[in-house]
């Protein structure tokens, strides 16, 4: 099959084109900056720099293709794009150039709680864009993951560091718990459901855990016993996103984000077995990147 992946340099976009090199499928890896990993072999696929936010500039990306899957996603600040412009329209407009080719399968990566987050930019465009893959008679597939094991390290870590881990307070006690993935192995699953047919599938780990046991297994890997976590309102999120260097910055939605996590389950039903999240927080192999990036981004503050 030929497969089109955009998003393909991203973190879970560059484990998914590994898996994908691994097969005998034709591959188009197509991204908005064409950086090709040190350990993938270049010579497995065609690459095309696109900007699913012009939608003259995915003309032809499609022609031909059995399967598109898209990563695409707005995952951080920004200034000059909203989720609404990249994780909805964006790939609206790539939908629209996979129905003009004829493509048989439309694979879209989504979120979590996807229909609960109303209010929430980061998920809600990513619940209008699912809505309006059921509505455009593509074939299709959704994945909702709860969430990745280097995006929890890169949360949790520098709090570590720091000793300041700060979790949300919740009514009557309740514990939010997540059961996070691995990219590699989310990689593999949506290379085994991609043809499947108009199926959603809310997709995590098999190990479950509160955020107070996540950040209890972080403080063992440094060395340190009952570490201190403390609670705060949940509404400090709401006000600090209000402050004008947050919103001159873009890290209002952010934050949104951060509260809808902190405060909700984030568990999915389709456990996909593999790496032990357990086991790679006690490996510590994200510690020596996010210490490289804090320091870096120390030295550029300075």
């Amino acid at each position: 099959m030929r497969i089109v992946l955009t998003g393909a340099f991203g973190k879970l976009g560059s484990d998914i084109l590994r898996a994908l090199c691994a097969t005998d499928h034709q591959i188009v890896a197509a991204d908005a900056v064409v950086r090709v990993p040190d350990d993938v072999d270049a010579s497995r696929f065609e690459t095309r720099q696109i900007d699913v936010t012009r939608p003259e500039t995915l003309e032809g990306l499609c022609d031909g293709a059995d399967v598109v899957i898209t990563t695409v996603g707005l995952t951080g600040a920004s200034t000059r794009f909203t989720n609404y412009d990249i994780d909805y329209q964006g790939n609206l407009n790539l939908i629209e150039a996979a129905r003009a080719a004829g493509v048989a399968h439309f694979g879209y990566v989504s979120v979590i709680n996807a229909d609960k987050g109303e209010g929430i930019p980061m998920v809600h465009s990513k619940f209008m864009l699912e809505e309006a893959l059921k509505a455009s008679g593509l074939t299709y597939v959704i994945w909702r993951p709860t969430g990745y094991f280097y995006d929890i390290a890169h949360v949790f870590w520098p709090m570590i560091k720091s000793k300041s881990v700060q979790l949300l307070k919740t009514k009557g006690g309740f514990e939010p718990r997540a059961n996070v993935v691995d990219t590699r192995d989310f990689a593999r699953f949506i290379l085994e459901t991609m043809c499947d047919e108009n199926k959603t599938y809310s997709v995590g780990g098999t190990e479950t855990y509160t955020y107070r046991q996540i950040a209890e297994m972080f403080y063992n890997a440094d060395g340190v016993t009952n570490g201190p976590v403390k609670t705060v309102p949940a509404f400090m999120m709401d006000v600090l996103g209000m402050l004008p260097k947050i919103k001159a910055q873009g890290k209002s939605d952010v934050l949104k984000f951060s509260k809808f996590t902190l405060l909700n389950d984030c568990v999915g039903d389709t456990e996909i077995p593999g790496r032990s999240f357990r086991e790679y927080i006690a490996e510590k192999s994200y510690a020596p990147v996010i210490e490289a990036e804090l320091a870096a981004k120390a030295a550029k503050e300075a």
